[in-house]
């Protein structure tokens, strides 16, 4: 099997660790240990960024999918929700993350924030959020599943009007459905690339 040689450090550079891994091992398998070896806490899970593109990481591909390649910096990010102003939206769905970070829990809903990164168009990013009760984190297919379709259409409505382009079917299910698998992951904020 093969292997490449990979420093993880914590994104404030407080702690590094360099480490062997195979290429055709999930980012899953690692990324879990090394969060507890850099002393970041088990909950939420870290997100991975390759140092070199400074691209987020998904925990289901391979590090060879992933294009780590020998030598890189793979940084461990907390995943705490962003402080955000409203953007300028006639349906006031999206926001604009500010560069400060904060954590404040709730007791029955937890906030869910996709980040959507238009490219083509000054690499801003806008976040679209929904807020999930408990029982739904397990299982957040059922909470798209239970509004027979509103909450899809909120989105791809919203997508519309932020691309200025028709939305897809297809596109949405793709979007939901990795939003889904990150929130039953544990993660707060899921990542998405969208062309205009």
């Amino acid at each position: 099997m093969e292997q490449i040689t990979v420093t993880f450090q914590r994104q404030d550079g407080g702690a590094e660790r360099t480490q062997n891994i195979l290429l055709d091992a999930k980012l899953v398998e690692f990324r879990e240990g090394m969060q507890t070896l850099l002393g970041l806490p088990d909950k939420p899970p870290c997100r991975i960024v390759l140092g070199r593109t400074g691209e987020v990481l998904r925990d289901g591909i391979t590090v060879r999918d992933a294009g780590i390649m020998q030598g890189d910096k793979l940084l461990l990010i907390s995943t705490r929700i962003a402080n955000t102003t409203t953007a300028s939206s006639s349906s006031g769905a999206f926001s604009q993350p500010q560069d400060k970070f904060s954590y404040s829990p709730t007791e029955s809903l937890v906030t869910y924030t996709l980040n959507l990164s238009i490219l083509g168009k000054n690499n801003r990013i806008f976040d679209y959020s929904i807020n999930l009760e408990e029982f739904h984190e397990d299982n957040p297919q059922q909470f798209f599943n239970q509004s027979n379709g509103k909450e899809k259409q909120k989105l791809a409505d919203a997508l519309q009007e932020l691309l200025g382009r028709e939305i897809n079917s297809h596109e949405v299910k793709r979007i939901v459905g990795e939003w889904c698998e990150d929130i039953a992951l544990g993660y707060r904020e899921t990542p998405v690339d969208l062309e205009i």
